[in-house]
């Protein structure tokens, strides 16, 4: 189904990430673990590879954080076939804190990075006419215009709460998303954002371990949590299916086309947060998607 196709994951040596690419590897693509740490990212190539027997699967580092390590990732993909790019990494529950290129962090982790890269790799996904799927969350329905942040590009300066920070990148997910989306009609590419439902990762393990209620959250979210495996069958299912050809700025939930919020529709929102996102990656002229 898959085979001679390449598919690029970001954040995929652990969590949803890793199943994804499991599943994925599968059904016969070259997988590329796209991830910081190469090490951890050599193991899960190893589980994948004793699951997905006789398929192809790689590791590249790349720091969704640092625009320079985007930068060096996109160029090292250069004059490979991309089919299809899985935006996945994320971090949530972290102090607001400057990367050494002077963006928050959580902001660049989880969209300024995924941002830069999907317009770096728009030329080989061009020429397959492939798809970029977003890794958002419901956690967007919960997030508002002002808490964006955009007037100040980012940054938040203000006192912030840590999941206040978490839930704005995932707005900023679909928010660009659709933005994608519009600009890409008549390429061939197609953008989507999904919600992968709550799934039992380690994504909140600052929660769980910095705060006095950290244990009693811990234990719902092993009670009502679904798996890692059944977490990543949203993100399949967007990338690969084969019903899903020429569709482009939906959202989807459980496996299904969904509605997103309100406000993750605001094209003027859409727009403004495009615009401050190709300020602060540096994005250059002939890089831009117009």
């Amino acid at each position: 189904m898959m085979e001679n196709k390449t598919v690029i994951i970001t954040g995929s040596n652990t969590g949803i990430g890793k199943e994804t690419a499991l599943g994925i590897c599968k059904l016969g693509a070259t997988v590329i673990l796209a991830v910081r740490n190469v090490k951890k990212g050599e193991v899960a190539r190893d589980d994948i590879l004793a699951t997905a027997k006789g398929n192809h699967c790689e590791v590249h580092e790349l720091d969704v954080s640092s625009m320079a390590s985007v930068r060096k990732f996109a160029a090292a993909m250069k004059g490979r076939r991309i089919d299809i790019l899985i935006n996945n990494a994320a971090v949530a529950d972290l102090p607001r804190q400057l990367t050494k290129e002077g963006l928050e962090l959580t902001v660049a982790t989880n969209h300024l990075g995924h941002f830069l890269l999907s317009h770096l790799l728009l030329p080989q996904l061009q020429a397959t006419r492939g798809r970029i799927v977003n890794v958002a969350s419901i956690g967007h329905f919960w997030s508002s215009a002002a808490s964006l942040d955009i007037e100040n590009d980012l940054k938040y300066e203000r006192s912030v709460w840590t999941m206040e920070l978490y839930l704005s990148t995932k707005l900023m997910n679909v928010l660009f998303s659709n933005e994608l989306a519009k600009r890409l009609k008549g390429t061939g590419v197609t953008s989507n954002a999904l919600c992968p439902g709550a799934v039992k990762t380690s994504i909140l393990r600052h929660t769980f371990s910095n705060n006095w209620w950290g244990g009693i959250a811990n234990m719902f979210n092993s009670i009502l949590s679904n798996s890692p495996e059944k977490g990543a069958q949203t993100s399949i299912y967007v990338a690969v299916s084969d019903e899903l050809k020429g569709v482009s700025g939906a959202y989807f939930t459980n496996g299904k086309s969904s509605q997103a919020s309100k406000l993750s529709q605001d094209e003027t929102l859409c727009r403004k947060l495009w615009e401050v996102s190709e300020k602060l990656v540096k994005l250059k002229p002939e890089e831009k998607l117009v």
